[in-house]
């Protein structure tokens, strides 16, 4: 029981975050807001649940404006099929959010309009959160995959590439096909950011 109160402890908010909560409280934006808090911390505690079960040292759950991440002393030193499971441990929690949604919606507890927007953000965030791009689950298992094949180097060059070529990929579709949403140019910079 204690590990799970630790857990819980180590749930740190980025202060930017803040400033943006306070901005969709004041924008009249809060019901998204917190539609996107809750799907990011499920997210990130399913990660993190499966890492504690497998005895990991969970540094920190780190709430970001722009999604999570689980902070971890494991680097390399876990058997492939633990890394597995605690990466994605994380997109599985997207199911079961869903499903429970649908039923509120069905019962009439949520609203339509929330349903709906609870689903977009749902959806867009497993989608996004899978494309073989490092630091994204998709790029994690992509190593994984790499890893199985190759020294781990050359499995992390070849991962690094890659990730590099799906995010200059994303750029493009970003600048060609929704340039003007904000939020999509942040990942992107974000991404390629973190590949450097």
């Amino acid at each position: 029981m204690n590990k799970w109160i630790d857990l819980i402890l180590k749930i740190h908010v980025h202060p930017f975050l803040w400033i943006i909560a306070a901005l969709g409280l004041l924008t009249g934006h809060m019901k998204a807001l917190l539609c996107l808090l809750l799907i990011v911390l499920v997210h990130e505690l399913g990660h993190a649940a499966l890492a504690v079960f497998f005895s990991w040292r969970i540094k920190r759950v780190f709430l970001l404006p722009f999604g999570g991440t689980v902070e971890v002393e494991e680097h390399g030193n876990r058997p492939l099929k633990e890394e597995f499971a605690v990466i994605i441990a994380g997109p599985l929690q997207h199911i079961w959010l869903q499903l429970a949604a649908w039923m509120l919606a069905e019962f009439s507890v949520l609203h339509q309009h929330t349903f709906e927007l609870f689903t977009f953000y749902n959806l867009s965030i497993l989608f996004v959160n899978l494309l073989p791009i490092w630091p994204l689950d998709g790029g994690k298992l992509l190593f994984l995959l790499f890893s199985k094949q190759l020294p781990f180097q050359k499995a992390h060059r070849l991962n690094l590439k890659t990730s590099l070529c799906f995010c200059l990929l994303l750029g493009c579709w970003v600048l060609f096909v929704i340039p003007l949403q904000i939020s999509a140019w942040v990942l992107f910079v974000f991404l390629a950011v973190s590949l450097f």
